[in-house]
């Protein structure tokens, strides 16, 4: 298995009902391997319920964006969305009144961030996409052969 790995544990992982299952894991035992970071850095996130700006360390595996409020840090991130639930990945400046921003769409949740950096936010939009779409190739591939 690629990308973030969770281990078996007896906390909750603190998933909606009423989200479709494996949108996001919050607050579980997931653990990234270092050998699995494709790109991570500093982006700012919007909060889900009081819309508050919050800076936050993000790290993209092939099958993971995780959020984590350190830098450096690999475990418990404070979300992480599976890349294939996402739908979309695009600039959300206008959207959003800010500068540098964009979108990451997932079932039942958009994920509003901000990077540094208009090149910044132009490699992440990029490199999420490339997983988003190796995903999608790789399920495509595999279905052909069952």
């Amino acid at each position: 298995v690629f990308g973030a790995r969770q281990r078996p544990t007896t906390r909750p992982f603190f998933v909606s009902p009423l989200a479709p299952l494996g949108l996001v894991v919050m607050s579980a035992e997931v653990i990234v391997h270092r050998d699995d970071v494709i790109k991570e850095g500093w982006l700012v996130k919007q909060s889900k319920h009081i819309k508050e700006w919050r800076r936050r360390w993000f790290v993209l595996t092939p099958q993971y964006i995780c959020s984590f409020r350190c830098q450096g840090e690999l475990r418990n991130p404070t979300e992480a969305i599976r890349l294939r639930e996402c739908s979309c990945v695009k600039s959300a400046e206008e959207e959003v009144g800010k500068e540098n921003a964009f979108r990451v769409e997932a079932p039942g949740r958009t994920f509003f961030l901000l990077a540094d950096t208009a090149a910044d936010k132009e490699a992440w939009i990029g490199t999420i996409g490339r997983q988003m779409v190796r995903r999608t190739v790789m399920v495509e591939d595999d279905a052909q052969f069952d």
